[in-house]
């Protein structure tokens, strides 16, 4: 059956890119090249594991609409305005510089001007999903490099529905580029105000009534419903898929639950953009690589040096210096998934063979491979380059940048929880000045608390997006009573993952989730049922008159024993006990008919008198322990004697009202 062949394929697929994967980990290799070495050897052209590619091509497509559907979620439209000279005159000037130095290159050997201006699109493009990937895991999407990178990138997709409509003319097929040509851009315009009227008005009402229910199956369905309904509308347009999916996520950015959003949509897009990435590994000719191996080097040698040299250039034009310049143009020194679209439509315009159309999927797939290691190790290259002899004024760059992305705040307290808890929490913490921020699923009380100007996030704490929003990475103390165990120990793990460095003190209901808990990652774990049954321990023992050190050191033994079945030698306390039947403390207050009223203490000699002492003698707001016999008793004054039952009704006829 078809639905048996698809499941075959998948699991092959997960199966074999686990093992892959894994084996890159080791290495310290990105995970990115080990999926693409996945469908190079389940491809066709490998060892033929997968019987159906065109489903693999299907879920492909969805993690590339998923993957700038996050990204859109995560840069937002305020975000895009800031860099808008990197996309317009960054991008602009980087398709187009590239476009004329491959067809100068090209006509020197002697290639028709239609055909270089098509392979001229081919090269200009890079790959938005590799680069913006391994960008988010290694925390550079928001540094310089990072936002350079992210500007082309969105020009070249916004550029990529232009480009499909000139292959039709290159080829000779088309005449009418001018109207074709309007159309687009009234198209485009349709999309983008769509966007605009979801991001301001339609999104966040929507995404505040589904918060209010408190289900995440209903928030994760919403924003999946979101982001296909768009990209679907781009695709009525006639516009590409994956550019609809981008307007998406900046329609959700603009919400107060983008963050929570994201962690939402994250797992899908991981599992989904992996299929990616294997679909580009299965296209790849072993053989004609093989046999084609040094012109394929020496192709990708060369485009690796244009592009880094062009993308150097453009971003020393905008005004940045040669460290951030150069590592910007080995970020984007490949060739990208929408050149993969475009080459299909060439081909089949006739304006590459099969010849040319292999080359390119060589050179594309082992540039593409490596990308991620020329991110990681671009830091080092650069510094290298950077010793060599230049111009002042390269290294410098032609303007003075701003700071990069600095988190507003820092050394501050997580707390997640529930209502009251983290209310009793908050009014501590105040009371010392120090500062943090609530996470929180409750759509209402986020806004209420952001309207007070109190730093609140909304979001479920699992997800590193959330987590990242209330800047984890900077915070020193997380404190954690959500009541789940299962909760608790995901929310702890994340949180360790991000800033192994923070302290997590966690409030849990059962003895038995101790060791769990602190085996993910819990610095100090208080459980509620046995901390509650150790105050009631400790008042039983101050009744049996057990003095107040020994009280706290046997307390103090049995939470840093992990509260393990009160493990503590007993003879301190068993000697220590005294039974007094019927005994008690009493709290008087002094009448001003009583009988004590204005006399000491000496003069009402209660011990004697009575068997009463008095402990403590409270005068307005202020207590006195073990008080002076001279110490005169006034009106209003509470007195706090210690004694049984029968000295309290002898002490009461002492301060009761005169007659």
């Amino acid at each position: 059956m078809h639905e048996i062949e698809i499941l075959k394929d998948v699991v092959i697929i997960f199966g074999l890119a686990s093992l892959i994967v894994f084996l890159f980990n080791k290495f310290k290799l990105p995970s990115v090249i080990g999926f693409l070495a996945t469908g190079i050897i389940a491809g066709p052209y490998g060892l033929g594991l997968i019987s159906d590619i065109e489903i693999i091509d299907i879920l492909a497509e969805i993690g590339v609409i998923l993957l700038l559907f996050t990204i859109g979620i995560e840069f937002s439209i305020k975000k895009l305005l800031k860099i808008k000279n990197i996309v317009f005159i960054g991008g602009g000037l980087q398709v187009g510089l590239t476009i004329l130095t491959v067809f100068v290159i090209l006509s020197f050997f002697e290639v028709s001007y239609n055909k270089a201006v098509f392979i001229g699109f081919l090269v200009a493009l890079s790959s938005t999903a590799i680069i913006l990937k391994v960008l988010q895991e290694k925390d550079q999407l928001n540094t310089h490099h990072g936002k350079i990178a992210f500007g082309i990138l969105i020009f070249q997709d916004l550029i990529i529905v232009p480009m499909m409509l000139l292959v039709p003319f290159l080829s000779g097929q088309s005449t009418n580029i001018v109207s074709e040509l309007g159309i687009l851009l009234l198209k485009s315009l349709g999309l983008v105000s769509v966007t605009f009227i979801f991001a301001r008005w339609v999104v966040p009402y929507i995404l505040h009534q589904i918060a209010l229910s408190k289900s995440q199956e209903l928030f994760l369905i919403a924003i999946i419903v979101i982001g296909f309904a768009v990209a679907s509308f781009s695709a009525w347009l006639s516009l590409s898929l994956a550019l609809g999916a981008f307007m998406a996520g900046l329609a959700i950015s603009e919400s107060e639950y983008s963050h929570h959003a994201f962690g939402n949509i994250l797992p899908f897009r991981n599992i989904f953009t992996s299929f990616f990435f294997v679909s580009i590994g299965m296209l790849l000719n072993l053989s004609f690589f093989v046999s084609n191996i040094l012109i394929i080097v020496i192709a990708v040698i060369l485009l690796i040096f244009i592009k880094s040299m062009l993308v150097g250039f453009v971003s020393f034009v905008l005004g940045y210096p040669f460290k951030i310049a150069l590592r910007a143009g080995l970020i984007l020194a490949q060739i990208g998934e929408f050149s993969f679209i475009l080459a299909k439509i060439g081909q089949s315009n006739k304006l590459i063979d099969d010849y040319y159309y292999q080359l390119f999927l060589a050179v594309a797939i082992l540039s593409m491979s490596l990308t991620p290691i020329f991110i990681m190790f671009a830091k080092p290259i650069v510094s290298f380059v950077g010793k060599l002899p230049m111009p002042n004024v390269f290294r410098k760059g032609l303007k003075k940048l701003p700071a990069a992305n600095i988190p507003h705040i820092s050394e501050h307290t997580v707390l997640v929880g529930k209502k009251s808890q983290v209310n009793s929490l908050m009014k501590s913490l105040n009371l010392v000045d120090i500062p943090y921020v609530i996470i929180d699923v409750d759509a209402d009380r986020v806004r209420a608390l952001q309207n007070k100007g109190i730093n609140a996030v909304y979001g479920h704490a699992q997800y590193e997006s959330v987590l990242e929003h209330a800047c984890i990475k900077e915070a020193s103390n997380m404190l954690l009573s959500v009541g789940d165990t299962a909760e608790n120990a995901s929310i702890i793990e994340t949180a360790k993952k991000l800033n192994p460095n923070i302290h997590i003190i966690v409030r849990t209901k059962f003895i038995e989730d101790l060791d769990h808990l602190y085996k993910v990652g819990a610095d100090y774990v208080i459980p509620i049922e046995f901390e509650s049954a150790l105050e009631m321990f400790s008042k039983t023992l101050s009744n049996y008159l057990v003095p107040h050190e020994e009280i706290e050191k046997t307390v103090g033994l049995i939470r840093s024993k992990g509260y393990k079945a009160l493990r503590f030698e007993s003879g301190a306390i068993a000697e220590s006990k005294i039974h007094i039947p019927d005994f008690e403390i009493s709290t008087l207050i002094i009448h001003e008919n009583s009988i004590a009223f204005n006399k000491t203490i000496k003069e009402l000699d209660l011990r004697n008198k009575t068997g009463i002492t008095i402990l403590a003698v409270k005068k307005q707001e202020e207590i006195f322990t073990n008080p002076d016999a001279n110490t005169i008793l006034e009106k209003g004054d509470t007195i706090y004697a210690l004694g049984n039952h029968y000295n309290t009704s002898c002490i009461n006829e002492i301060f009761k009202h005169k007659h």
